[in-house]
């Protein structure tokens, strides 16, 4: 395992140091799941055949470009590319999260909903 280890001088510094120590406390944790796996009869071909089956179906790229429907308004929603895992409905403002493990939803598939529901007409 190869810890990374910026020095991290100017203005960005403390921002590099703390990059580096999530980094480095994933790599702690991506080691102890692959042990624990190993543990458990999970073999590292077995573990390199789900990396390349994960990486086959992630074509688009894993965050920016899933869409789902937005809760309150059923319009679509597009996962930002700058900031992952939520984005607010551009119709009704609404926050609308995008969890790195659901699977994806077809636009098809989404449900109308009618905004004037909600304010009982």
């Amino acid at each position: 395992m190869n810890m990374i280890n910026f020095r991290g001088d100017g203005d960005n510094g403390h921002v590099i140091r703390e990059l580096s120590n999530k980094i480095n406390k994933m790599e702690i944790i991506q080691q102890a799941y692959f042990e624990l796996l190993q543990d458990k009869g999970i073999s590292e071909e077995e573990l390199n055949n789900k990396i390349d089956e994960i990486v086959a179906r992630e074509v688009k790229g894993r965050y920016g470009g899933r869409k789902k429907a937005c809760p309150k308004c059923g319009k679509t929603v597009q996962e930002s590319n700058s900031h992952p895992f939520k984005t607010n409905c551009v119709m009704c403002g609404t926050v609308v999260m995008f969890y790195p493990f659901e699977p994806d939803q077809d636009p098809a598939e989404e449900k109308t909903v009618d905004p004037l529901d909600a304010l009982g007409f």
